[in-house]
């Protein structure tokens, strides 16, 4: 598995995963899915950003501190229009360690 593919892949099952955690137990119908699809879209631009900025031969640590970095960045972008940072940020910097941890991996 090349490097991308590690952090689109990873990307899109954290994503999923922060999504599925998010989203409110009272929920039906389109309101379940759409937590989810949005966390997984924004877990393979993760991946994706991350997978572009990391070179060969990346140490975990460095992968895992730009995955953290790129996932807080778009945590903090995704909890602009609600003013929800402090539930959004440190998730999508966990997507973005896993992220990282895993691009960095698969660039060995």
């Amino acid at each position: 598995m090349n490097k991308i593919s590690a952090g689109v892949v990873t990307g899109l099952l954290l994503g999923a995963v922060q999504g599925t955690l998010t989203m409110g137990g009272d929920a039906k119908g389109v309101e379940i899915l759409l937590p989810i699809l949005g966390r997984a879209s924004q877990g393979i631009i993760a991946g994706v950003l991350v997978a572009y900025q990391t070179k060969p031969k990346t140490p975990l640590w460095r992968g895992a501190l730009m995955g953290a970095a790129v996932g807080t960045g778009l945590g903090f972008l995704a909890g602009l229009p609600h003013h929800a940072w402090a539930q959004v940020v440190p998730a999508s910097a966990a997507v973005g360690l896993g992220c990282g941890i895993a691009v960095a991996r698969a660039a060995r």
